[in-house]
């Protein structure tokens, strides 16, 4: 093979490897981190973005939103969502059948998302909520815990976030303390 004709096609193959490349790598799926032993984790985990409640007074029935965005290249879709109060002074109780999650954020909801019931006793301060349907990766979300009351006693209370993707197998990821404040009137 003469060194012209080599020449021309070591740039066509470099081209169309340029050109063709990418654009299977744009096209493929982020799949999710698989263990040898079936288990499945989050390629890229949601993060929590905002933590707030609809009341700020001590002692009155309240709301907390927890604000999720779940990465385009998560790999896989979110499953569950386990909150869990931080020991404190006083521990806050939910009203589970009251616990909604939907596409947003608080101020600009969208789609609600069907839930479904947890059963069995959760550790105190904690609430576990699961989707019917996994949240797809891209989503924004929000959960919102209707809490029986504020605490009595205001101060600072923080709130473990855990996100599990789909999956039988899964594992948490442990995405950081919401911090929520409570005040005297």
């Amino acid at each position: 093979m003469s060194k012209s004709l080599h020449k021309r096609l070591m740039g066509t193959s470099l081209l169309l490897l340029g050109v063709v490349a990418p654009s299977i790598m744009l096209a493929s799926p982020s799949t999710a981190v698989q263990f040898p032993d079936g288990r499945t984790a989050f390629n890229s985990p949601p993060r929590l973005i905002e933590a707030e409640s609809s009341y700020t007074q001590q002692n009155v029935p309240s709301t907390y939103y927890f604000t999720l965005k779940i990465p385009a290249n998560a790999g896989e879709p979110l499953k569950a969502i386990k909150i869990a109060q931080r020991e404190n002074v006083e521990t806050i109780s939910y009203g589970g059948n009251s616990t909604r999650a939907f596409q947003g954020s608080r101020w600009a909801r969208g789609t609600q998302f069907s839930l479904t019931p947890v059963g069995g006793s959760t550790e105190p301060g904690a609430m576990t909520v699961v989707f019917d349907s996994p949240v797809q990766p891209g989503e924004t979300i929000t959960v919102a815990l209707k809490a029986k009351n504020n605490p009595t006693f205001g101060g600072i209370y923080h709130f473990g976030v855990t996100a599990y993707p789909a999956g039988d197998k899964s594992i948490g990821q442990f995405l950081g303390y919401a911090r929520l404040s409570f005040y005297a009137d």
